[in-house]
């Protein structure tokens, strides 16, 4: 019994150290590549590159060029215009996303978990 527990404790550490983020379009790792956008009040204009984006923050007005990824947004009351995007996960609540074109297929996947937002595809 004695042996079994720091066992246990060693598949725990290995288990949560090599953790993965799950988002909609699969299994990702901390992406090392992925665009954080972080803050308050902002008014930006950000090249994705094909990486995923995440927008941690909060009563701003967002611009993403070229080809998104995922994005994906953590804060509230944003409007978030997107060229191009595979998928959009919103993770908080009141957030206005336009999105032009999707990357693949007709529309981007959206996944919602929260309230009040809008997705809307604009020309």
């Amino acid at each position: 019994m004695i042996k079994i527990v720091p066992l246990i404790g060693l598949l725990l550490v290995l288990c949560c150290s090599n953790a993965a983020t799950f988002s909609a379009t699969g299994v990702t790792g901390s992406g090392a590549d992925d665009i954080v956008i972080g803050g308050h009040d902002l008014k930006k204009t950000v090249t994705c590159n094909g990486n995923n984006v995440v927008v941690d923050a909060n009563d701003s007005t967002l611009t993403l060029k070229g080809q998104c990824n995922e994005v994906r947004v953590n804060g509230s009351t944003n409007t978030i215009t997107i060229d191009v995007v595979a998928s959009i996960v919103l993770d908080s609540a009141d957030n206005k996303v336009r999105w032009k074109k999707a990357a693949r297929g007709d529309k981007p996947k959206v996944v919602d978990r929260s309230n009040g937002n809008t997705v809307e595809q604009v020309k």
